[in-house]
């Protein structure tokens, strides 16, 4: 069995850098040979399918370790409005969790198990929320007029 807390130690240490996932998941193919596969989904990936593979598998090496990527079959990034991502999300919705699927066929595979770790979409208002409180974090109200950025209010 894949060891699921490195996995869900990186969904938590690159949803921190870059967005929370729309769906974190790991599938192992009946014709897998015992290998997983990672599957995720998240607005911040973009649509360049060979430049978001690119950079998630940098942040998935950074955060779990080339060792456990090497348990790996293969990572996928999937596009947000594929119609299995919207099933995961309405029939099995996880926000961080663990749902686990034995003998299903997703994205047209056939699946002998799957663990979902996360199967929900990202709440907008967290995000802006988060970067309201970072830019705002810098600003002391100590400083010195001509040190303050320009934008501050006077």
């Amino acid at each position: 069995m894949i060891d699921t807390r490195v996995f869900r130690k990186a969904m938590h240490d690159i949803a921190a850098r870059k967005g929370d996932f729309t769906l974190f998941a790991l599938f192992l193919r009946a014709d897998a040979l015992g290998a997983w596969d990672l599957v995720v989904s998240a607005p911040w990936l973009g649509s360049e399918k060979l430049k978001r593979f690119r950079e998630l598998v940098d942040l998935l090496a950074k955060s779990a370790g080339r060792r456990s990527l090497q348990q790996l079959a293969r990572v996928e990034p999937v596009a947000g409005d594929d119609p299995t991502v919207e099933f995961l999300l309405t029939s099995v919705p996880v926000e961080d969790g663990e749902r686990h699927l034995q003998n299903t066929e997703l994205f047209g595979l056939q699946i002998e198990k799957a663990i979902i770790l996360r199967a929900q979409r990202p709440d907008r208002k967290k995000r802006v929320a988060k970067a309201l409180r970072s830019v705002g974090a810098g600003l002391s109200r100590g400083r010195d007029r001509h040190t303050a950025p320009a934008s501050r209010p006077r």
